[in-house]
C-alpha cells in the first residue's frame, strides 16, 4: 500500500516498532551512503527506544563508513535469519534489494522509505516516496526531528552524522542540482548536534588509499566522447580490480571526477560485474536518464539512474548511445 503522508508513515513506523520483537533493516544492493548512512541512523534512534534491529548487508560494510562503526554495526545475510519486521531504506523493490531479498518472505510487516522515482513497489509492504527530497535521510530527519532534541547528546551527534553523510552522498557534497531551501535548512539544524561538516566530508569522500587514486585515474584515462563531446563514457573491468587489490565499493561515486566536464551533458560510468554483464551508472542534467535505467530494468531519479545489462561492452555502449541521442536530438 502506498502511503502519501509523513505523519502516517511514522505513526505505522512507530506502531510496528513497538510490536514486533525482532527488527531487521535492509536497503537496496551495493549500499552508499544514503541507504546504509540511513539505516544506521535508524538504528540508532530505534536503540533508544529500547529495540534492537540488525542491519542486513550482502557483503561487509566497505571501511569508507567506518567513522560511523559500519562493519561493527551490521551484519552479513545468512538463510538462516528471520525477523518479525522489515524496514527497508532507500529503496522500495524486492529485485534492487538482491540476495537478502527471502527476508520479506517470512516478515509479518514490511516498510518501505524512499526518495526514488516510483516503480515495481512490494505489494505487501506500506510504501512511503518522497521525491522531492533529497536523501532518505532527511526523510527520517523531518520524521523524527522532535525526539532526536530528546536524545542523550552521544546518540544525537551520531545520528546527524550519519543523516548529514545521507545529504553530501545524494547531493555529490552539494554540486547535484537536486539541492533545495529545504536541504540547507535540515543541514542547519543537523550542525546543532555539534557536528563538523568539513571532518565528515573528508572522511567519507576524500579519505582514499594511494590504491583507490590509482584506480580511479585508470578509469579516467577509459574515458571515450562521443557527439562532440557531449557524451561521455568511461568504466572498470575486474582486472583493473584485482590489479590494485580493491572490492567493487571502490567503483561508487566515479562520475564525480568528471562532474562538470565543459560540453558534457551525459556521462555513462560502466563497471563490469562479471562476463558480459555490466553495472551502469547514468548522469545528466539535459536528458531523463531515469527513462533510460528503466528500459533495462534499473532506475532512480531523472538525473541520476543505474542499470545493469548483459551484453558485451561495446554492444552496450552503442545502446546506450542510441538511446541518449534519441533524447539529445528532441
Amino acid at each position: 500500500m502506498k502511503i502519501e503522508k509523513l505523519s502516517e508513515i511514522k505513526n505505522i513506523l512507530d506502531n510496528a516498532v513497538e510490536k514486533y520483537s525482532s527488527i531487521c533493516i535492509l536497503t537496496h544492493k551495493n549500499p552508499d551512503g544514503d541507504g546504509l548512512c540511513a539505516s544506521l541512523a535508524l538504528q540508532e534512534l530505534l536503540l533508544n527506544k529500547n529495540k534492537k534491529a540488525d542491519i542486513i548487508l550482502e557483503v561487509e560494510a566497505p571501511d569508507t563508513y567506518d567513522f560511523l562503526q559500519g562493519f561493527q554495526r551490521t551484519k552479513v545475510f545468512s538463510q538462516s535469519l528471520i525477523y518479525e519486521l522489515i524496514i527497508i531504506l532507500d529503496c522500495h523493490e524486492k529485485e534492487r534489494i538482491g540476495i537478502c531479498a527471502p527476508l520479506l518472505f517470512t516478515a509479518k510487516k514490511v516498510i518501505a522509505i524512499d526518495h526514488h522515482i516510483e516503480r515495481d513497489m512490494i505489494p505487501e509492504a506500506d510504501t512511503y516516496i518522497d521525491t522531492k527530497i533529497t536523501s532518505v535521510g532527511a526523510i527520517l530527519f523531518n520524521m523524527y526531528e522532535k525526539e532526536i532534541k530528546d536524545l542523550p547528546e552521544k546518540s544525537s551527534n551520531y545520528i546527524a552524522k550519519a543523516m548529514y553523510t545521507t545529504i553530501i552522498n545524494d547531493t555529490d557534497n552539494f554540486l547535484n542540482s537536486n539541492i533545495n531551501a529545504e536541504t540547507f535548512d535540515i543541514c542547519s539544524k543537523l550542525m546543532k548536534y555539534n557536528i563538523f561538516p568539513g571532518n565528515i566530508t573528508e572522511k567519507f569522500i576524500y579519505n582514499k588509499p594511494v590504491n583507490q587514486i590509482i584506480f580511479v585515474g585508470e578509469v579516467l584515462s577509459s574515458i571515450r566522447t562521443f557527439n562532440n563531446d557531449q557524451v561521455l563514457f568511461m568504466g572498470s573491468n575486474r582486472e583493473m580490480l584485482r590489479r590494485n587489490r580493491l572490492g567493487n565499493e571502490a567503483t561508487t561515486k566515479l562520475t564525480r571526477w568528471v562532474k562538470g566536464t565543459r560540453n558534457v551533458k551525459v556521462t555513462v560510468c560502466y563497471q563490469e560485474i562479471n562476463k558480459n554483464l555490466y553495472r551502469l551508472s547514468l548522469r545528466s542534467n539535459f536528458i531523463d536518464v531515469n527513462r533510460i535505467a528503466t528500459k533495462y530494468g534499473g532506475g532512480g531519479h531523472q538525473k541520476a539512474s543505474g542499470c545493469e545489462i548483459k551484453e558485451n561492452l561495446e554492444n552496450i555502449i552503442e545502446m546506450i548511445l542510441n538511446d541518449i541521442r534519441e533524447q539529445l536530438d528532441n
